[in-house]
């Protein structure tokens, strides 16, 4: 059961242009990056109450090429994490875990001529307890709403965190096999070393390969895979099955448990009947040590 979108943000949009700009550049530290070339966002401010402005800068090229789907979702976490650590009092100390996030983004969007310079995003927060915030976020590109998206994530301390992770803490980076790549057609990419998915000999199946050398998804030394590495996977698997020109509109993740670099990391992909025949839906699953570590379904125009 997909979580509703906030169509009634979209009567708020009109105002963005009348309320002040923003004034701060923002630190790598708060985007949890090492590369300030990574960073996509510019300058934030906040607009009273639980309402907050950031804008964003999508470069040509750079780290994350010209993937849309990978822009945005970065473009959605950035602005999530500056606004709790800058505004909110997320401590940089803690551990920030992402517990699940849906967007929508308009199907002409990723159109090459409509790639944006400029996009402003607005976010609103409110707390679900003293350690986790639900996000409402709104992305707009020449004034125009081109996606929305809802999130809950939520921060832990330094020892629980570690007592959490246990023998996971501590994580022999880079060293293990990575299994060779699909061919990047397949996958939507545009060269192998992009490639997260390897054959499993199984139809619509594949092992995750966790190469730490790409550093779009690795931008730094971490003791799980990102999340960001399982949606990829997730885009790719969607491509896989759907095949060229179907562009997820809608994205619904959820995130159960940490995959781990210690075990293979099976990642099923299935279309599924959707409620609007202008639609195909994928749901890809992420199964690891025999057990459920997240899920995405994506919705594709036809």
């Amino acid at each position: 059961m997909p979580k509703a979108m906030l169509s009634d943000r979209r009567r708020h949009t009109h105002v963005v242009h009348r309320i002040a700009a923003p004034v701060r550049s923002v630190p790598k530290e708060f985007v949890h990056l090492h590369q300030q070339d990574s960073v996509l966002l510019t300058k934030w401010s906040a607009l009273g109450g639980d309402r907050y402005a950031v804008t964003a800068r999508w470069p040509e090229g750079g780290v994350f090429g010209d993937s849309v789907p990978m822009l945005l979702t970065q473009t959605i976490r950035q602005s999530s994490l500056l606004i709790g650590h800058a505004e909110l009092g997320v401590p940089l100390t803690h551990q920030t875990l992402m517990e699940w996030m849906d967007f929508t983004v308009s199907g002409d969007f990723y159109e090459p001529e409509n790639k944006p310079d400029n996009l402003f995003i607005l976010l609103t927060f409110k707390p679900n307890n003293p350690r986790s915030l639900r996000v409402e976020l709104s992305i707009l590109s020449e004034g125009r709403l081109v996606a929305e998206s809802l999130l809950d994530f939520s921060w832990i301390a330094p020892g629980a965190y570690r007592r959490l992770r246990g023998e996971h803490a501590d994580v022999a980076w880079g060293t293990a096999a990575v299994p060779a790549p699909l061919p990047a057609h397949v996958v939507g990419c545009s060269r192998d070393d992009e490639v997260v998915l390897s054959p499993s000999g199984q139809v619509n199946r594949w092992e995750l390969r966790m190469d730490v050398s790409n550093a779009a998804l690795y931008d730094h030394k971490v003791d799980h895979v990102p999340g960001l590495a399982l949606i990829e996977a997730a885009y790719q698997a969607a491509h896989a099955v759907t095949g060229p020109g179907h562009t997820p509109i809608r994205v619904m993740s959820t995130f159960d448990r940490y995959v781990e670099f210690d075990a293979p990391c099976w990642i099923d992909a299935v279309v599924v009947p959707s409620p609007d025949e202008n639609v195909v839906r994928v749901e890809i699953t992420g199964v690891q040590n025999e057990e459920r570590t997240f899920s995405v379904t994506m919705d594709c125009p036809r």
